[in-house]
This record gives structure tokens, C-alpha cells and sequence, in this order.
């Protein structure tokens, strides 16, 4: 019988995927000493680890990382190749350098920083938000407002196939005829519009006010008031548009019940950010020294032997130039 790999038969009982008891083989998960979760290349992973892993998804979506035998699966390894990998430098002795301890320093201060945002966001006193919600529906009631919907038909004259004066002149036409007889509107689209879809919708369009519409021909649907009223001319990226009103369905004011939840949530995020923002905008606000000639040595510092910054090249370039130019124009050469 064929020997399972014992941290892929635990991989197998943490993601809940075997059929059953037998399938696992004599040296079983279960020999392992409390609280590590695999052991491979004599190093281990505990939960402790597992733990410290997951603080870096954001805790609204740590269940659904891990409810998934393949993420699980892929957290776990990772964290025994990594510690592989070090318990080699270690041995190594790559920890003894003096870079590889700055980098080490740098990480543990990245850790630090993110820990300090973290902990300073879980202790932040929030305010009740109910009383600013309700203060904020009542000054915004047009942000809660659901335009109703607006149907309208249209004749197009497109430009793609003739000139703009000729195109202007056509929708002149349409124009003129659909104010004095709107009740033939129909004729219209049928005679004038290069629509291509009139065939099929009469040059009808439903919801012609919302964001999926050309702008300006929304724009020119949201003006239309009342039933059969006529539109100016309006152009667009297709050419130019008359339109007609056929309905237009009332506006709807969503309700401070509707909207509660989520402008709760709104309010809290952006009071969150926005102290945040003011508390690492203390930091960055205090008072700054800074080595200028260190400052400015960094443009350099790390060019490959021999090289030299782009502007530089240039410059010289130019400064060689200028000189050729004189070395052949001076007869003494």
C-alpha cells in the first residue's frame, strides 16, 4: 500500500475532503504535538502562526479566505516553504549580515507601523451616528431621490454617411415637422431616422434619462416635461437627435428606513477614514530635519559602476559637442 504524505493527508482533514477514516495511512496528523498544524523539512506551522497569517486579510473577509480547501491548503505551505527558507539562512548564518539586519529592522518596523494603524482604528471612540444620519437625510433628500423612469422616441440623423451641413439641415426638417405635427411622429422615424434598431422598437427607447445613455441625449430626455412635448436638437456621438416624450414616470423619494443602513455605514467609514488620515497627518506634520547633501546623494547612489544619471549623459553629450564644434572651427588645430 501507498504511503500518504502525512501533511497532505492533514491538508485533507483540515479542508474536511475525506471520504473517509481508512483513506488516511499509519503515520497520521495526529502524531503531531498539540497546536501544529504540519511539519515538513523539520521545521512546523502552528495555529498561533496560522492566526498571525490571517491578521493580514481584513477581518470582514477572513471566513470566506478560509472557506476553501485550496486557500487553506496554499496558507499552509507557503508558511512551511518561508520557514524553510529561513531556518536555511539562519544556518546559513545570512541573519549575521549587517544588510540582511537592516532589512530584518526595516520588516519588523513595517510590522510595527501596520499594527499601530490597526490598533489605533480598533480604539477609536465613534460617535452615534443615528442622530447624524438622520441630520444628513434630511439636508441630502436629493441624493435619496430615484428619478422615474422615461420613455421617449427619437429620430437620429446620422453624420457618419453625410456632411454636417447636411446633417443639420435633415434634423432642421425633422425638427420643424415634429412641432407642428407631434401626433405624426411615427412617419417621421420611419422617413428621417438612421437608427438602425427602429425596425424592431418604432426608434422607442425606455429609460432614456438614466446614466446607460449617451449624455447629452439623456440630458435632452430629462428636460421633456409632458407627455408629446418635443425636444430640441440634440447631438451626440451618432449625430444629431429630436426626441419625443411618451411617458415619464414620477420621482420616487427613497424613505429614511430605506436608506438607514447604508448611510450608517457611509458616516462610520468616512469618519474612520478621515481620523485615520488626521492621525498619520499628525505624524507626517511634525517638525522634519533633513541631511540635504544625503538627500540629494540618492539620485546616485545606487547607478551601476561606471554609470551616470540620463541628464547627465546628456549634458556631457552636449558639453562634447560644443567642444568639437570649436576644435574644428579654430585654424591653430
Amino acid at each position: 500500500m501507498k504511503q500518504i504524505n502525512p501533511f497532505h493527508a492533514g491538508l485533507l482533514v483540515l479542508a474536511a475532503t475525506l471520504a473517509s477514516a481508512p483513506a488516511l495511512a499509519a503515520d497520521t496528523p495526529g502524531e503531531l504535538p498539540p497546536g501544529v498544524v504540519a511539519r515538513q523539512g523539520g521545521v512546523e506551522v502552528t495555529l498561533d502562526d496560522i492566526d498571525a497569517a490571517a491578521h493580514r486579510i481584513p477581518e470582514k473577509d477572513r471566513a470566506g479566505f478560509f472557506d476553501s480547501p485550496k486557500r487553506i491548503e496554499s496558507t499552509i505551505m507557503g508558511l512551511l516553504l518561508q520557514r524553510q527558507l529561513a531556518a536555511e539562512a539562519r544556518a546559513g548564518k545570512l541573519d549575521q549580515d549587517a544588510d540582511v539586519q537592516r532589512q530584518i529592522r526595516l520588516a519588523t518596523d513595517d510590522t510595527l507601523a501596520r499594527i499601530a494603524l490597526e490598533h489605533h482604528r480598533a480604539t477609536l471612540k465613534l460617535p452615534d451616528f443615528e442622530p447624524m444620519a438622520r441630520e444628513y437625510y434630511t439636508s441630502h433628500k436629493d441624493e435619496f431621490l430615484v428619478p422615474g423612469a422615461i420613455k421617449v422616441q427619437h429620430v437620429l440623423v446620422s453624420t457618419k454617411d453625410r456632411s454636417l451641413s447636411e446633417a443639420k439641415a435633415r434634423i432642421g426638417e425633422v425638427e420643424a415637422a415634429a412641432r407642428a405635427h407631434p401626433e405624426q411622429f411615427d412617419a417621421l422615424v420611419e422617413k428621417y431616422s438612421d437608427d438602425p434598431s427602429k425596425d424592431k422598437n418604432g426608434g422607442v427607447i425606455d429609460n432614456a434619462g438614466s446614466g446607460k445613455m449617451v449624455a447629452q441625449f439623456s440630458a435632452a430626455a430629462k428636460a421633456l416635461k409632458s407627455p408629446g412635448e418635443i425636444s430640441g436638437v440634440a447631438r451626440t456621438e451618432y449625430g444629431f437627435h429630436v426626441l419625443k416624450l411618451i411617458e415619464r414616470k414620477p420621482d420616487t423619494q427613497r424613505s429614511f428606513a430605506d436608506v438607514h443602513d447604508e448611510l450608517i455605514r457611509k458616516l462610520r467609514s468616512n469618519y474612520i477614514d478621515t481620523q485615520m488620515t488626521q492621525y498619520s497627518g499628525e505624524m507626517r506634520g511634525k517638525e522634519l530635519q533633513a541631511n540635504p547633501d544625503l538627500v540629494a546623494s540618492l539620485r546616485t547612489r545606487y547607478l551601476p559602476p561606471g554609470a551616470v544619471m540620463p541628464a547627465e549623459a546628456e549634458k556631457a553629450a552636449g558639453e562634447n559637442a560644443a567642444t568639437k564644434q570649436d576644435d574644428g572651427g579654430n585654424p591653430s588645430h
